[in-house]
């Protein structure tokens, strides 16, 4: 990951930003927090997409949020713990 001096002090300071999906299980009033923390807004939407083609699930919005925890996996998606 390519990083600078000063966007390390920040992400020690206010956390690193993180993405995720917000998911409603079809034909429930039931609505979730997808299991998966995405780095990238690009990755979330990727994901989105692929929710689009299921029939079990509805995407529902992409939240934002800020973590000192590095969920960051060689740019791999990594499951929340």
């Amino acid at each position: 990951m390519n990083s600078t001096v000063l966007t390390e002090i920040i992400a020690f300071l206010i956390g690193r930003k993180y993405y995720a999906n917000i998911v409603a299980t079809r034909g429930t009033a039931k609505q979730e927090l997808c299991s998966y923390i995405f780095a990238s807004k690009q990755k979330a939407d990727e994901h989105r997409q692929q929710l689009e083609t299921t029939l079990s699930f509805q995407f529902v919005e992409t939240i934002s949020f800020r973590s000192r925890h590095n969920y960051i996996n060689a740019g791999q998606v990594k499951p929340a713990q």
